[in-house]
């Protein structure tokens, strides 16, 4: 989720340029021009990275070095179960997780924090000075050895997402208000994604099985070859020499019997190591089997998830647009979260789109009833309390046709 480098200031202009988007060439080819304008730049001293660098080493010391790492870079990058959450949610994460590096490493350090929402993954960029106060000189200074300890990198993720629990009540849940895309789909895929590599791990065991086996196989069909020729040249030796020119048995054919016996076991292994290799032949093309259904079943749930981020993507856009028009055509800076799911509810009422649920309209209810009792709703009083009466009869409705469905055809 986070990624540290350590920059040396050579490298700082760069990481300017690519931070604050000052060119339309980008080496990076993900990078989406078309959405430059989602992204977020979360410093509101009005000045530039650069200014801002140059001005912290002219307060702090030093060293005149070249390998000096004088800037730190953290890359945050937002976690797959918010991926679809809306604009807001994920603008949320990310101003709380500069407030915790801020808090972590000194606001006064900090040099840039920039929201990128035309790349992949939506991820921020945080750079700081990282500084120390130097107790012998009494004077602050650049110390990247000593501010980036072992255990400031062991403890960062954890802490980041303590931090982050307390104060986002969505990232502790981890779905949004039930009302996000369904993170099934990025579950599916994860789990068909783990048994594709399982299963491929399987095939190559099979396959080394196989090669092991076919290896074997040459080796036997060899050794069978030469115990059939080593058997015809026993019984020929037996003929031959079975008894000498004065008519006495040189070799036993018993011990020649015995050896023949010997190399029959021979014969047998080998033909049995054939019948292996035949089988494991056959477990290899069924495992090829089911990893060809895995692959159909994981391109299948990969090309629904891609449609399932082009939607959200098109929905973000479509938010900041029109927050923009709120907030610069009708000065309406925030809109309660409160207002947001009363008006869902509002919308559902006005298209009749009606729940048979009694525990889902209660739930409508108190939505409702929380937006009238917000003193920054934007939302009419009065067409809140007709919300409320056209809910509340709704439960009716539902409480005597389940009553009446308990109650039966009367006699």
């Amino acid at each position: 989720m986070a990624h540290l480098k350590k920059n040396t200031r050579g490298a700082v202009p760069g990481l300017a340029v690519h931070f604050e988007r000052k060119t339309d060439h980008h080496s990076n080819k993900e990078i989406d021009v078309a959405k430059t304008y989602l992204n977020q730049d979360l410093m509101t001293d009005g000045s530039d990275m650069l200014s801002r660098f140059n001005e912290r080493l002219n307060a702090v010391y030093c060293m005149k070095r070249d390998d000096v790492k004088a800037l730190a870079t953290w890359i945050v990058t937002l976690p797959e179960e918010l991926s679809e959450s809306s604009y807001e949610q994920q603008s949320a994460f990310f101003e709380a997780t500069k407030q915790f590096l801020d808090n972590r490493y000194g606001k006064e350090n900090a040099m840039a924090a920039v929201v990128h929402y035309d790349e992949t993954t939506p991820h921020l960029h945080y750079a700081f000075v990282p500084v120390v106060f130097d107790a012998k000189k009494e004077r602050y200074k650049v110390s990247a050895k000593e501010v980036l300890t072992r255990h400031d990198l062991q403890t960062f993720h954890d802490d980041l997402d303590q931090d982050l629990k307390k104060v986002l009540p969505f990232y502790e849940k981890g779905v949004l208000n039930n009302k996000t895309l369904p993170f099934e789909n990025v579950a599916e895929i994860k789990k068909y994604n783990d048994q594709f590599k399982a299963l491929k791990e399987e095939l190559a065991n099979v396959e080394e099985n196989i090669s092991a086996k076919k290896a074997l196989l040459k080796v036997t069909n060899q050794a069978l070859t030469e115990v059939e020729l080593a058997e015809k040249q026993i019984d020929d030796f037996k003929q031959a020499l079975s008894k000498n020119l004065f008519g006495k048995t040189v070799i036993k054919p018993d011990d020649l019997d015995l050896f023949k016996s010997v190399l029959a076991n021979m014969k047998k292994a080998t033909l049995q190591s054939q019948r292996d290799a035949a089988d494991s032949k056959q477990d290899l093309l069924k495992s090829k089997a089911q990893l060809a259904e895995l692959q159909a079943d994981y391109q299948q749930l990969k090309d629904r998830h891609q449609a399932l981020q082009q939607r959200v993507r098109e929905k973000q856009q479509m938010d900041y647009a029109m927050r923009d028009m709120l907030k610069n055509d009708y000065g309406v800076e925030k809109i309660p979260h409160s207002d947001v799911e009363a008006r869902y509810v509002l919308y559902k009422l006005d298209h009749e789109e009606l729940t048979k649920s009694k525990k889902e309209a209660t739930s409508w209810l108190a939505t409702l009833k929380t937006a009238r009792e917000n003193p920054d709703s934007k939302i009419l009083s009065t067409r809140l309390e007709r919300g409320i009466e056209q809910v509340k009869a709704l439960i009716n409705r539902i409480i005597e046709l389940t009553r009446d469905l308990f109650k039966g055809p009367s006699l």
